[in-house]
């Protein structure tokens, strides 16, 4: 008999609470559970499913509903329910789930929650809310057990650093108020400098002020630095700082942490323009970036998303990388000054791209690899690009770009409730921006050269 379903979930019910997980690429909640394999029992597949998202195991029992495209099982858990003490802004019970399969894959947290605590609207699928509520009811209720940490369960290196950030936190608490929130808004702030923002504004500044060639240094720079920063988190797998203790989280992160790629990136870049300080405000400009380092590390470390030794080693590494850049650069050759804008050098990045998410296929690789491929076709394909822009095309491409990037944001809103159509929403949303910088820059070369024309 053909199963008409393609997916199969597990409702699991704890002390009266739903278990609900938050994916990664719709950015919103869901049963546990996926899609049934062919030939594959649907009892099966909610079990695989459920223990790759959440990493309990559970028994699944009788059907409990479904709907056009998926069934739903009571399942239980084969032990006891662990569930953190802290509770979340939705009022739910985070639970440790770093060591599932697919934390920082599909998912970026789990947690135990009241169903009446939920908007249909933070669902995946609103409309199937209620029915969920319903089949809900008839589930087996099981117990649960609350721990206030798992801290004992960190590497020995990190469990310090935990009762350190636990001690910031309260020390910033603990401050008269006015100056408590003062502190706490400016290290909160600094997580900004590992936002999409700071690249919005990097760019086209960039382009402006150190041309063309020194953002294929920077673009270079970035790309080679994420991938062994993605590549060595694959091999390390140690989680950020907030998974061991959910209230020392205060900005979104999840994932593994070592080395900190933001960190590492910010390194890189920064080192790289010190070479290029005389066009950036000299003096000036060496001394806005050693603060803005500093203020980016104390905001991963004061938020709960880093650990001092995965900044200490994404330093190492950015700087690592930047060394042999600017070592190969110092050259002065022509080959060196072109090569970062060569297009073997982009598709031989691609080609390791390409390898790294055919291994691991993660959301993220393949992201970096349709990033690298447009890279790689911008320096195959477009000739004779102006050097540099003026100030006023720089702040309007900063402009035009920031406006592209809500677009994609309100777009992949759209289509939230479609994993498939998220992940193509969201993988397109960097190459797309490099896109509209690259047309853009055309489109102002176009223009000058037709302007120099004689009448």
């Amino acid at each position: 008999m053909v199963n008409p379903y393609k997916g199969a979930l597990c409702l699991i019910k704890a002390d009266d609470k739903i278990v609900l997980v938050k994916e990664i690429i719709t950015k919103q909640l869901s049963i546990p559970g996926g899609t049934i394999k062919p030939g594959e029992p649907p009892q099966l597949a909610a079990q695989r499913e459920t223990w790759e998202e959440t990493g309990i195991v559970v028994t699944v029992d009788e059907e409990l509903g479904h709907t056009d495209k998926a069934i739903f099982f009571d399942c239980v858990s084969s032990s006891e329910i662990i569930a953190y003490q802290h509770q979340n802004s939705m009022g739910g019970y985070e639970l440790p789930v770093w060591f599932a399969p697919d934390y920082g894959v599909e998912v970026s947290s789990a947690m135990l929650i009241d169903p009446l605590y939920v908007d249909a609207e933070q669902y995946r699928y609103p409309k199937e809310w209620n029915s969920t509520i319903e089949m809900f009811q008839r589930a087996t209720d099981q117990p649960m057990r609350i721990v206030a940490d798992l801290i004992q369960a960190a590497p020995s290196f990190h469990q310090s650093e935990l009762k350190w950030i636990q001690a910031f936190q309260l020390w910033v608490s603990k401050l008269p108020q006015q100056w408590g929130s003062f502190i706490h808004n400016m290290l909160y702030s600094g997580n900004l400098f590992a936002s999409p923002i700071c690249g919005i504004i990097l760019f086209p500044l960039l382009y402006w002020r150190c041309g063309k060639s020194v953002c294929y240094k920077v673009s270079f720079a970035i790309s080679i630095t994420s991938l062994m920063c993605l590549f060595a988190q694959q091999g390390f797998t140690l989680p950020r700082p907030h998974v061991y203790l959910p209230s020392l989280q205060l900005v979104a992160s999840y994932g593994n942490g070592f080395p900190s790629l933001p960190v590492a990136v910010w390194s890189s870049i920064g080192i790289l323009l010190m070479t290029e300080k005389e066009k950036l405000g000299g003096h000036w400009f060496g001394v806005a970036y050693w603060l803005s380092a500093v203020w980016l590390i104390l905001s991963k470390f004061y938020s709960g998303s880093a650990f001092l030794t995965d900044m200490a080693v994404g330093v190492f590494l950015g700087l690592l990388i930047t060394w042999n850049i600017i070592r190969f650069d110092i050259k002065r050759t022509e080959k060196a000054r072109t090569i970062m804008g060569s297009r073997r050098v982009w598709w031989g990045i691609s080609l390791v791209a390409a390898i790294f998410a055919y291994y691991w296929q993660l959301p993220v690789f393949s992201a970096w690899l349709v990033v690298l491929i447009v890279m790689a076709l911008v320096t195959t394909t477009l000739k004779n690009q102006r050097e540099h822009l003026t100030l006023f095309q720089g702040l309007l491409f900063t402009l035009i770009l920031a406006a592209v990037y809500m677009v994609i944001s309100y777009l992949a809103a759209q289509v939230s409730s479609s994993g498939i159509l998220s992940l193509v929403v969201e993988i397109s949303r960097y190459p797309t921006m490099i896109i509209v910088f690259v047309a853009m820059i055309k489109l102002t070369s176009s223009a000058t050269t037709e302007t120099k024309k004689p009448s």
